[in-house]
């Protein structure tokens, strides 16, 4: 009798871990989607870490220059505060002086 009880959990545990084609199925679509996903991130991430940035011009500071001249310049038709905010933001500057012969980044 004893013998008969551990035939019968064996049984169980055969037939509860049997293949399920739909359920088999569905488990490959949904890691498909994962992978098409993951796939789609790390290609509209790939130009942030292969070094391009958000900057397309660079400025040499000349005597005189000033973050609202150089924004005005080159944005007319944005606000420069915006504009100096985002200079600011691009060449990791904490306040609004710069120098001659200094390079500023541009945002794009």
């Amino acid at each position: 009798m004893v013998g008969d009880l551990g035939q019968a959990r064996a049984i169980q545990l055969k037939r509860k871990w049997r293949w399920n084609p739909r359920r088999g199925l569905a488990n490959l679509t949904i890691f498909m989607l994962m992978v098409v996903f993951f796939l789609m991130v790390m290609y509209f991430t790939a130009g942030k870490s292969q070094g391009q940035s958000d900057y397309q011009r660079e400025v040499f500071v000349e005597k005189g220059d000033t973050l609202w001249e150089i924004a005005l310049e080159y944005y007319p038709k944005v606000d420069p505060r915006i504009t100096i905010a985002e200079i600011k933001r691009i060449n990791n500057l904490e306040v609004s002086m710069i120098y001659p012969g200094q390079r500023l980044r541009l945002p794009d």
